[in-house]
């Protein structure tokens, strides 16, 4: 594989719209007091968790890496009774963004007023979209008058309070007299902010003082079929900040023109990377952890400057006077879980926590540590790329390079594809002074990134075959990559093997960690017992439109169980405290091979509850796509409990 280096790496432009004292916005990055600066940011709803769970949930998110909470506001969360503003309990978004700053994080406004966020009615309640249908999104009124009203009300609980980020409207894509008004409108509120944005996707009109935004997920559960979806192009590098296919299936054939429009004004940066996938009722892909740490490299080697994960944080949709999901009875294509909102992602809908949040966390330490050196490089493709998406004979790579060193970034995963080894590939790097070659025994379905033609610590490197982590005056710490030995090559022609002690090299501590055993919580099984149906299952199966064919289950925990995991074969299921559903989940096939649902049971009074569960039938079979083969008729579920405050799964 043979890149070609420029000699010369423009100079940023400050983008004089954008920033504050401490932030400067450049077309390429941002700079903190001056510095370069590649931030992490993660979605996590704060009135879709407990607020009894803000810290733990909080503080979880910092120890994998995010810099800055993103959150949308959902509107009907708040005035769901036209005139009702409600900011208690698990709505008081200023405590939210109080603790975030409490606990050293950073916070993006995600105001909307339309937000998506698969909640009912995009997030508007259901008055303003019947006094106003036909006006929605625009500056017609009455609708603009109850905007400006829901603008002041959420400026009032959020003034004085620094941001990170304000983001305008939400998959906007034809109106940028509209988006600039509405930002006009949130300045003369009051709040202000370094980066005003929008995204960008389906070829959007924006106005130039909203900055860009993008993103991309391992699959598309939006989509309106239940056909086998093609390869993904966000598992390639680009130039092109994003596959042309989110919002599909509100913005229908949009998205198909390019982003790239934005790429010479303006840096990459991104909100909704996928962190996972929330399942729809008719599309339920099931993820592993490299298809979430693979996306996350593909886009960070394609040159992204802001890494924001949409979901990084699942959660819980709250009731009102109706359940707040998207559903195909209020207008909206897709049918979701009344009330979980879990999106596979690192941390799921109760705080448990996945694979993917330690595959992510290894980025983001390298992030931290080598942010200031990676965040000014350019992205470089090589002379050969990919034919398509089934050319298996080209490695997908890319380079970050400022002309002198370079990270290199390799992704052979792609989403229930094998892809095959490429042993004794050759890399040829040719700098402005010099062209550096080296062969790689790149293993199969693996993602990584290694530095090349570097000074690191004093060490003149030529390349390494470990992923970097940590940096300091005297050590470095590298990350081993499966199935390829490390090795550091210095410039000098020596290659010296690493092994898992600490290695030194001319007072230089190089320390390799293996790659982390991910272990899950010790859990106990229950007894699960079949009971007659006592409880109606209007609740989990009328925005179906789906005949009653469930069965029930009768579930004892013992005293002082924090969660409870259910391990369930059926097409949907539903758990019950006290008579009342407080979670549900669209099940993905076979009992022993399927994502684990999580019921926390910390705030629950009694310890016991009924768990009941929707079978497939044949007549399913037109109805729902997964990824394995459908388990027809009753299955009986497995439950386990654990006494664990951190929940591994």
């Amino acid at each position: 594989m043979l890149f070609h280096i420029p000699s010369a790496i423009p100079h940023p432009t400050t983008l004089p719209l954008f920033g504050d004292e401490t932030i400067t916005v450049t077309d390429h990055m941002l700079l903190k007091k001056g510095r370069p600066y590649l931030p992490v940011m993660g979605e996590l709803h704060y009135s879709r968790v407990p607020r009894q769970n803000w810290r733990e949930e909080l503080l979880k998110m910092k120890a994998g890496g995010i810099d800055v909470v993103a959150s949308y506001v959902f509107w009907i969360h708040h005035e769901e009774n036209e005139g009702c503003f409600d900011f208690s309990d698990n709505r008081d978004i200023r405590s939210f963004i109080e603790l975030c700053l409490e606990t050293g994080l950073e916070f993006c406004l995600r105001i909307g007023p339309w937000a998506h966020g698969e909640c009912r009615n995009g997030g508007f309640p259901d008055w303003l979209c019947e006094k106003c249908a036909g006006q929605l999104r625009s500056e017609k009124e009455p609708y603009f008058g109850y905007v400006c009203r829901y603008i002041k009300n959420v400026a009032e609980q959020v003034k004085n309070l620094p941001l990170f980020g304000i983001q305008i409207e939400n998959e906007m894509t034809k109106r940028p007299d509209y988006m600039e008004k509405l930002r006009r409108i949130v300045i003369e509120n009051g709040l202000t902010a370094p980066l005003f944005t929008a995204t960008a996707w389906g070829n959007a009109s924006l106005p130039e003082t909203l900055l860009p935004m993008f993103g991309g997920y391992p699959c598309r559960p939006w989509d309106k079929h239940i056909d086998p979806l093609p390869y993904n192009a966000n598992y390639f590098f680009s130039h092109a900040p994003d596959a042309c296919d989110i919002g599909t299936d509100i913005l229908d054939n949009a998205v198909t023109a390019s982003s790239l429009q934005f790429m010479a004004k303006f840096p990459f940066f991104t909100c909704e990377l996928g962190g996972g996938n929330q399942i729809s009722y008719h599309r339920r892909p099931m993820l592993n952890s490299k298809d979430v740490e693979a996306l996350a490299i593909c886009k960070l080697g394609s040159g992204a400057n802001l890494l924001g994960y949409y979901m990084y944080h699942g959660g819980l949709n709250p009731k009102g006077k109706t359940y707040m999901q998207e559903s195909k009875a209020t207008g909206y294509p897709n049918d979701y879980p009344l009330i979980s909102y879990d999106f596979q992602s690192p941390l799921g809908d109760n705080g448990q926590i996945r694979e993917s949040y330690f595959r992510l966390g290894k980025i983001h330490e390298f992030i931290h540590n080598y942010g200031e050196l990676l965040a000014p490089m350019h992205s470089v493709m090589p002379e050969e790329m990919p034919k398509d998406y089934f050319d298996t004979d080209t490695i997908r790579c890319a380079l970050r390079t400022d002309g002198k060193g370079a990270f290199l970034f390799i992704n052979n995963h792609l989403r229930l594809t094998k892809r095959p080894a490429y042993p004794n590939t050759t890399f040829e790097l040719a700098f402005s002074d010099r062209t550096l070659s080296f062969t790689l025994d790149v293993p199969s379905d693996c993602c990584f990134f290694i530095p090349v033609n570097m000074d690191l610590a004093g060490l003149s490197v030529d390349h390494i075959t470990a992923q970097p982590v940590a940096l300091s005056q005297n050590s470095i710490t590298l990350l081993e990559i499966e199935g390829l030995a490390p090795i550091v090559a210095l410039t000098d022609g020596r290659k010296i093997p690493l092994t898992s002690a600490v290695t030194k090299i001319d007072g230089v501590q190089i320390i390799l960690e293996a790659p982390k055993e991910y272990i899950p919580t010790p859990l106990t099984e229950l007894t699960v017992t079949e009971t007659e149906n006592t409880l109606s299952a209007d609740d989990m199966l009328s925005h179906l439109n789906l005949s009653d064919r469930t069965a029930e289950y009768r579930i004892c925990w013992p005293e002082g169980t924090t969660y409870l995991v259910i391990k369930a074969t059926g097409n949907l299921a539903a758990f019950y405290s006290n008579g009342q559903m407080i979670s549900d989940f669209y099940l993905y096939g076979n009992t022993e091979n399927t994502e684990s649902w999580v019921i926390d049971v910390r705030h629950l009074a009694a310890n016991e509850g009924i768990l009941k569960i929707q079978p497939f039938s044949h007549e399913d079979e037109v109805t729902v796509y997964l990824e394995m083969p459908i388990p027809f008729g009753k299955h009986i579920p497995k439950v386990y409990a654990t006494k664990d405050n951190v929940l591994y799964i």
